[in-house]
């Protein structure tokens, strides 16, 4: 019996979904957006209350990537990727796929994202974060040590730079959606998928998931300044699944949906509160490398008074297990 005649099923869907990940993570172009220098360290800028909430609870809010303070970055990809499949229309190899890219455009038109991301800069002291992201100056920018910041939520969440020159972009969308493309064009032969319409629009979500992924990573290069690197899950991955949404007035007067981005050792932590085991045997277990997000530094905002609120940080933050983290004094000049 030829492979053709089984048809095609969701379990043989995610198995290749897991497939076509690895070769993706692996490809040159996408590399480069993950590596960041040792002396690195990833500021997230937000308030004192942002402050009080990530160190008791070891979270961070990962908001929906539609619905962030920047209102054009997840339509900035979406375009993006748009050309990009415009593009390859019109190349040689791809002129039979002209089905499927017309599924893909109109599932990115729907303007959904399965995409939830908690933002990090290289930059700590920087006046339109403070003034976005930090109560207008009265905030705090947190430091964390990225390999181990990394290290906490691994598997969970994927690290990466946004990219801001045009030139990267495009060359990682087509790199994306060429190997994509390609990958699921092989596999057609292998399985009855119902027809090439049911196989457009199956294959179609399946790419359409992956683009979603890297739709975040692009922003206009006006925000370079930013030097962003984020960490990105989704809601339905076999990871993350059974995360509960919850929802947040946000800036934008617009009802956020986030999930909480807790450390691996954090979720195991709670989890096993709930089921009333005991945590000796977790405190020995090497699996869980990193047992406290790896707060390096603190950065008080320009428009807060300095000497009480260090006072008061440094006590805090040793009350929680913290010791030797520098907190010092936002150099730049703005005062409300």
């Amino acid at each position: 019996m030829e492979a053709a005649t089984f048809k095609i099923n969701q379990d043989i869907l995610n198995t290749w979904k897991n497939e076509l990940e690895s070769i993706l993570i692996s490809l040159p172009e996408l590399q480069k957006t993950r590596k960041y220098s040792k002396k690195n360290t990833f500021f997230h800028y937000t308030n004192l209350l942002g402050l009080k909430a990530i160190v008791e609870n070891q979270s961070f809010f990962a908001s929906n990537s539609a619905f962030l303070n920047d209102k054009e970055e997840f339509y900035f990809g979406i375009k993006l990727f748009c050309e990009t499949i415009d593009n390859l229309e019109s190349k040689k190899e791809f002129l039979a796929c002209k089905g499927l890219f017309k599924n893909i455009k109109s599932l990115l038109n729907l303007k959904k994202s399965n995409r939830y991301v908690t933002c990090f800069s290289l930059n700590g002291d920087l006046l339109s974060q403070w003034r976005a992201y930090a109560d207008d100056g009265k905030g705090i920018a947190i430091g964390f040590d990225p390999k181990r910041l990394s290290e906490a939520f691994e598997i969970k969440a994927e690290g990466l730079f946004i990219v801001y020159k045009d030139s990267q972009q495009k060359i990682i969308s087509n790199a994306v959606l060429r190997e994509c493309t390609k990958f699921y064009i092989e596999k057609k032969k292998l399985f009855n998928w119902g027809g090439n319409e049911q196989f457009d629009k199956i294959v179609a979500e399946e790419i359409t998931f992956f683009i979603n992924r890297y739709v975040g990573q692009f922003k206009h290069r006006a925000f370079i300044e930013e030097y962003e690197y984020r960490f990105d899950l989704a809601i339905d991955s076999d990871i993350n699944q059974n995360r509960e949404l919850h929802y947040r007035v946000g800036k934008n007067n617009l009802l956020v949906p986030y999930l909480l981005l807790k450390t691996n050792y954090q979720d195991e932590k709670e989890q096993r509160q709930k089921s009333e085991q005991g945590l000796e045997e977790l405190e020995k277990d090497k699996k869980y490398k990193v047992k406290q997000l790896p707060i390096s530094s603190i950065i008080i905002g320009p428009s807060m008074d300095f000497d009480l609120n260090k006072l008061s940080i440094e006590e805090f933050l040793k009350k929680h297990g913290y010791s030797n983290v520098s907190i010092e004094k936002s150099k730049v000049p703005y005062r409300i």
